[in-house]
């Protein structure tokens, strides 16, 4: 097994980083606007093989890439079946990969991307797809006959007791519900485990690959519920439910413990708590026992083993703080190795990806403000470095980041995070970034927009503003029915404090955002004050009468998240506009249409305000490829370089 301390001597050599002090090199918006280069690396059980996705070129899409962890040069592969661009990867077992991809087509002249997923067997160099839209047994596995093969659907369950085969949810017909069922990853071959039906929304599978939770929805009641069994041949029982009227959480993460199927691992808001907790629930009785919680924190869920046979065996959970998103091992091997990997990258977030079937080698890898992504190999006490997320963007082009805690005009404490450019004197010019959702938040570590600013001399502000979740109920809550205006507030209130404690220049402050963050950039463009010298929104909310997105569908939201939704709607105040501004938005968004920017534009125009507007084909609600970053990114710089006086 693992010589923590061995291991741990080893990396503090190898992660010792280069200090300079000079200001850093200019990285080019080509690189900005392109992908990492590396990622989502995984290791075989045997710990023979790593895969991994990987860029080879500008505005490539990435490939699957493997090659053997005794030689790495030596032995790397591009392996890439024609016309399917890989999303994702696994180990199954020793030879096969489980591996995601998308199919991209058009459908009425618009793009459109279709998940498919098979296995890769690393020492036949067979592509087998994992879900079929043909059940002949004489098609030729090549490339284009495996793409045609492929239908529509994911793999639910891994089965670690049975690793020649995954569990899979196939959509064999559209609008009915998916079927389930056992595939042998080598051939294909599948026997049906669960028939789909109208009832049930999603499953919780066990290890087994039984079905043990579901959720369906009650249209009387306006809720979520959570459903779940002992056994597939006990009734479903009602465990919990979200209503759509009450904000407390209810979640069914799983059935974790083999040998106790009666005991259900839930997040639950805790009685008489702010905060979410973990239980075990006992689904013959309802009791509960408290297995994790952090004071004046949400927990969030479990951290399983990472060893693949230890399958669902539950090591530690996670949690929110200030910084961002925690890890707590409670494993008495993992525990000990993950804090010490913490000592050692005090500035990083950590993760422990694989762990050999024998114990004796472990993938790691780290990420923060100044790495973009490392990872590492620990075998017999001997550590390595693999490869990095990429070879364009060094340590010392990267700035680094400060938790900041505030206090906004009402009294309420606020967090966020401060990206400084490195070795550079304040105060500097400043870009408040707040993030969208808005009912989700930001995390201490690498950010690429964040980067890429503070890269050309600008400290970048990302608040964690009223509203923001997992900080607790009572945060959530005081962010409802305030859209423009105590949110609004802290954002301006961190600026402010950025200014009091000389990081931030008063006289070149702007902001910039995307989605919930594009809407609070319109707000403060309309704004009665002189706070910021410019303005860019990014796929922003303009109306709060035509949010639509994921509301408009389900009644559940609708009840759930509609009536929090309440504010100022900047489309009716362009009038106010005295800033320049730079507006951004894909014309085939389908959470934020297209139509909240152009609107704001045609009230900018008849205002005769001075702003610029880039609206990019068939783009969805965010950028997500080089083409699309390189129509707007080098104007952004343009923008901030001339029309704020930066």
């Amino acid at each position: 097994m693992l010589n923590t301390r061995t291991v741990l001597a080893a990396l503090v050599l190898c992660s010792l980083p280069l200090v300079t002090l000079a200001k850093p090199v200019q990285v080019p918006v080509e690189v900005w606007s392109d992908s990492l280069q590396v990622r989502d690396l995984d290791m075989s059980p045997d710990a023979e093989r790593i895969a991994m996705l990987m860029r080879r070129e500008r505005g490539a899409r990435p490939d699957l890439m493997v090659f053997d962890t005794a030689d790495i040069q030596g032995t790397l592969q591009a392996i890439q079946p024609e016309g399917l661009i890989p999303t994702g990867l696994r180990w199954a077992n020793d030879d096969l990969l489980i591996v995601n991809f998308v199919f991209e087509t058009e459908d009425a002249g618009r793009p459109v991307r279709l998940g498919r997923t098979a296995s890769y067997n690393v020492k036949t160099g067979e592509w087998t797809s994992l879900i079929r839209t043909s059940r002949k047994a004489d098609i030729r596995r090549s490339g284009e006959n495996l793409m045609n093969r492929l239908g529509i659907g994911r793999v639910v369950n891994l089965l670690p007791d049975e690793p020649d085969y995954v569990l899979v949810e196939h959509n064999e017909e559209a609008g009915k519900p998916p079927n389930y069922y056992k595939v042998n990853i080598e051939d294909g071959k599948r026997s049906l485990v669960l028939k789909g039906n109208t009832r049930f929304l999603d499953y919780v599978w066990d290890r087994q690959g039984n079905a043990r939770g579901a959720t369906e929805y009650d249209e009387r009641d306006v809720a979520i519920v959570s459903m779940a069994r002992v056994s597939p041949e006990d009734d479903w029982k009602e465990i919990g439910r979200q209503r759509a009227d009450s904000r407390d959480r209810f979640a069914l993460l799983g059935f974790y413990d083999p040998d106790q199927p009666h005991l259900a691992t839930i997040m639950s808001d805790e009685a008489g708590s702010n905060n979410t907790s973990i239980y075990l629930l006992d689904i013959r009785n309802g009791e509960r026992e408290l297995v994790f919680k952090t004071e004046g924190y949400d927990a969030i869920g479990t951290v399983l083993s990472p060893r693949l046979a230890d399958g669902t065996r539950v090591v530690g959970y996670t949690y929110s703080n200030h910084k961002g998103y925690q890890r707590y091992y409670n494993d008495d091997l993992y525990g000990p190795l993950y804090r010490g990997l913490q000592q050692v990258f005090p500035d990083r977030n950590v993760r422990i990806e694989r762990v050999a079937e024998d114990g004796n080698t472990t993938l790691v890898y780290t990420s923060g403000p100044q790495v973009a992504g490392q990872w590492y190999l620990i075998k017999d006490g001997k550590v390595a470095p693999v490869i990095g997320a990429s070879t364009e963007i060094s340590s010392e082009a990267l700035s680094p980041v400060e938790v900041f805690t505030y206090e906004a005009r009402d009294g309420m404490e606020i967090s966020g995070y401060v990206t400084v450019p490195a070795n550079a004197e304040g105060p500097h010019p400043t870009i408040a970034m707040p993030h969208g959702g808005p009912w989700v938040r930001d995390t201490y570590g690498y950010d690429r927009w964040a980067q890429m600013l503070a890269n050309r001399g600008y400290a970048v502000f990302q608040p964690n503003y009223r509203g923001s979740t997992d900080f607790g109920k009572s945060f959530w809550l005081a962010g409802d029915r305030k859209w423009g205006h105590e949110k609004q507030d802290d954002i301006e209130d961190g600026m402010k404090a950025l200014i009091e404690k000389g990081i931030a220049d008063p006289d070149r402050l702007a902001t910039f955002g995307w989605s919930y963050g594009g809407y609070a950039a319109f707000v403060a463009a309309t704004r009665d004050n002189d706070l910021y010298n410019c303005v860019v929104s990014g796929a922003g909310v303009s109306d709060l009468t035509r949010i639509r997105g994921g509301l408009s569908g389900s009644r559940f939201l609708r009840r759930f998240q509609k009536p929090t939704i309440a504010g100022v709607s900047p489309v009716d105040l362009t009038d106010q506009v005295s800033v320049p501004m730079l507006i951004v938005h894909g014309d085939y968004d389908q959470i934020v249409p297209v139509e909240h920017s152009r609107r704001f534009v045609e009230g900018l125009e008849e205002a005769g305000a001075d702003y610029q507007y880039i609206e990019i084909a068939d783009m969805g609600h965010s950028p997500l490829f080089y083409q699309q970053n390189m129509q707007w990114l080098p104007e952004l710089f343009e923008f901030f370089d001339t029309k704020c006086g930066f």
